[in-house]
């Protein structure tokens, strides 16, 4: 709903601009005004970009004449949302570099006071506003992680204290039960003189026996994936709310419990590191006796490959672990624009 309405708002707010233009009287250079409204279709996903070339046509078509009031509208909106932006370089560089040129050029056309004054305070006024807006959205996304992991926390040892005492119970209940009857069965076995008939029957009762043990360990094992599935779905439902886009992922419970884990912590990671409006896909593909499970991030504005996360933390290196304890192998880095992780398992 939130995104929706992102886009109506976007959508008013562009068509108000574009009659406000059309009909001020403002319009010097028809091709310029064209440049100035519209990058900004493109201003969230390339706030950088949009503020550039913004800058550049407001600045020609001040020099031209301009009607101020109206003229700097588009120059405002995309100096705002590039205010926003994660990057500093984006954040201080572009945003800094694009007001002083709109208000060099606006004191060249106007004069000091009613161009270049004027032009500073709009703008200055307009991207401050800009980045506190852009460090609350981070603050509130730092705040939905700490809320989530403390949350995530409470959840797992809850989880992990329900099931050492089932482990427990079954224990020193069933198990212990089953094995004292294996164990006196073969000692039966070893000592009595038995036909063939009752050594079948024996043999059947023992056989009876492992199956058993079996099905206790099996029971112990789906009740831990289980486990590691709600534990999961919790997760994500919060990432979700706090801005992260990610579908559910299918198959998991072909694979081993880490698998849950591992898709927990990239999920986190994407929000962390990109921030609101990230989005995560995760493909599960099988190639011969290799199940593969890849997870890429995508931030929601694109960055230059440099820019990425260059080392993973203490999360997945302590995961690599855990697949390893499996038979698998866990790899993970940057990818283009994103952060990808892939591990692989046996498929048995």
């Amino acid at each position: 709903m939130r995104r929706h309405w992102r886009l109506a708002v976007d959508a008013a707010l562009y068509a108000l601009l574009v009659v406000l233009v059309t009909f001020s009287h403002s319009v010097v250079s028809v091709p310029l005004a064209v440049v100035q409204l519209l990058p900004l279709l493109i201003r969230r996903r390339y706030p950088g970009v949009a503020l550039v070339v913004i800058a550049a046509a407001t600045a020609a078509h001040s020099l031209l004449g301009m009607a101020r009031a109206v003229g700097y509208l588009p120059m405002a909106l995309a100096l705002y949302g590039a205010a926003t932006h994660r990057s500093p370089w984006v954040r201080w560089g572009v945003c800094g570099g694009a007001a002083v040129l709109v208000t060099v050029t606006g004191a060249i056309r106007h004069g000091p006071i009613e161009g270049g004054l004027l032009a500073a305070g709009a703008l200055v006024v307009t991207w401050l506003f800009g980045v506190e807006r852009g460090e609350l959205l981070r603050e509130r996304a730092l705040i939905a992680q700490l809320r989530l992991e403390r949350h995530l926390a409470d959840q797992a040892a809850a989880t992990a204290g329900s099931r050492e005492r089932l482990a427990r119970r079954l224990h020193d209940g069933l198990a212990h039960t089953v094995t004292v009857m294996l164990v006196q069965g073969e000692a039966l076995r070893a000592t009595a003189h038995l036909s063939a008939a009752d050594e079948e029957r024996l043999q059947g009762v023992l056989r009876a026996g492992r199956d058993a043990l079996a099905e206790v360990r099996l029971a112990l094992a789906e009740e831990t994936q289980r486990d590691a599935a709600a534990t999961l779905d919790g997760r994500l439902a919060a990432l979700r709310e706090a801005g992260l886009s990610v579908d559910g992922v299918a198959g998991l419970d072909a694979l081993p419990e880490v698998a849950y884990r591992l898709v927990g912590e990239a999920a986190t990671n994407a929000l962390r590191h990109d921030g609101p409006g990230a989005r995560l896909d995760a493909v599960l593909t099988r190639d011969g006796d290799t199940v593969a499970l890849r997870l890429m991030s995508t931030p929601a504005t694109p960055r230059p490959p440099a820019a990425a996360p260059a080392g993973g933390g203490f999360g997945l290196r302590s995961l690599a672990d855990d697949v390893a304890a499996v038979g698998g192998t866990l790899s993970y880095g940057p990818f283009g624009t994103g952060w990808r992780v892939v591990a692989e398992f046996p498929a048995s």
